[in-house]
């Protein structure tokens, strides 16, 4: 199958979703460009530039819970998955792949393809599914989310993974495959490079959520503050823990040295970045499993230049070589982040060092373009 002159499918929940660069630029870019999707949600903001076609819940989730879930069972009996679409929507959805000339089918995130394996069997087109993080780490504490892996995943083409560790997950509760690849999401090293770097200025982004621990970072920063006042911290991102990091800057003392911009654009993240000479993020094991696979956003820090203090966590010290291109800690070890920072405040040659060989390690792994070629290669055969 020649993939350049047929359509990829991408899958997504939310296509355009801002906290979700990767799934638009797979469909921005992979195969040339020539993709379609299938989106579980329409997004208010998403720039519609590509056919989409918006999945409609099956009849039965007009009802109430107890009724729908005992109309979901023999569906679940026969699919291993609660949310394939029903008879008629899977025939929408059908004419939608044949109309488009849709050859192949990338699921994001597990959930996805089981959902849509089923309704692209019927038609012989093969599904492939990208693992990110919580699919196959929280997730899999769910026994439905378990049975549907098992049931589903063998019968797919083959599936991606940001990390080894989150095949590993997988194969440790019994889930086989056809294929199985580690590519990560990758980052543009054209769009993010080193600027003008300010000594000075630190910076996270992430959402504010347990497992990327932004209260560790500011309890990290407020003790170094101490030694050298004139930093400052930029935290960009939302969540759960936003307001709870505000009240916690303030009375730690710091909230004149820490801004919260909230969500922000690619645009002035990368702009950030590349200004930032410290990148921090203490990702760590939420209490309920949820873990991170490779973030996107350690690989766009690195590629703008930035040394990054992070942990030995998910696939994070898969990709970085501690002291080398980054520095990292062990999950919770305050101490060890604090005196990683000082290391490289105070030897701003040892910081220059590692700011040179994170851009290099992005430039030779992280590129998206090469990683494409990789996945456009496996998706084609």
């Amino acid at each position: 199958m020649e993939l350049s002159q047929s359509k990829v499918a991408i899958v997504t929940g939310s296509y355009g979703a801002t906290t979700e660069t990767f799934v638009t630029r797979h469909v921005n870019h992979l195969n040339g460009g020539e993709t379609v999707v299938l989106s579980r949600q329409y997004t208010r903001d998403a720039k519609v530039e590509h056919p989409v076609h918006y999945i409609k819940p099956a009849w039965w989730y007009s009802y109430s819970s107890p009724i729908r879930k005992l109309i979901q069972i023999p569906h679940f009996l026969r699919y291993g998955e609660n949310r394939v679409p029903d008879r008629r929507e899977k025939k929408q959805i059908q004419q939608f792949l044949k109309r488009n000339r849709v050859k192949s089918i990338l699921a994001e995130f597990g959930p996805h393809g089981c959902m849509v394996l089923p309704v692209a069997e019927e038609v012989g087109i093969p599904v492939f599914t990208y693992f990110r993080g919580y699919d196959a780490s929280k997730s899999l504490n769910d026994w439905k989310v378990r049975h549907a892996y098992r049931k589903i995943i063998p019968r797919m083409a083959g599936i991606f993974a940001v990390s080894p560790h989150l095949l590993d997950n997988l194969k440790n509760i019994g889930v086989d495959w056809k294929q199985a690849h580690v590519i990560p999401s990758g980052t543009d090293s054209e769009l993010f490079k080193p600027g003008n770097k300010d000594p000075n200025l630190l910076l996270s982004v992430g959402r504010f959520v347990k497992k990327k621990s932004p209260d560790i970072t500011l309890q990290a920063f407020a003790e170094i503050l101490s030694m050298q006042p004139g930093l400052q911290l930029v935290m960009i991102g939302e969540g759960p823990l936003l307001d709870y990091c505000k009240s916690l800057a303030d009375s730690l003392g710091i909230e004149k040295n820490v801004t919260f911009t909230g969500a922000q654009s690619n645009h002035l993240v990368r702009e950030y970045m590349a200004k930032a000479s410290l990148f921090l993020l203490h990702s760590v094991t939420a209490e309920n499993g949820d873990t991170e696979g490779f973030p996107s956003v350690i690989q766009e820090a690195m590629a703008s230049g930035c040394a990054v203090v992070s942990t030995r966590h998910g696939g994070i010290p898969h990709f970085i070589e501690d002291g080398v291109d980054g520095l990292l800690v062990d999950e919770f070890d305050l101490e060890a982040y604090v005196n990683s920072l000082k290391n490289l405040l105070n030897n701003q040659n040892y910081c220059k060092s590692i700011r040179e060989n994170a851009r290099a390690t992005a430039v030779n792994k992280f590129e998206y373009r090469a990683l494409y070629r990789k996945l456009e290669s496996i998706l084609a055969n």
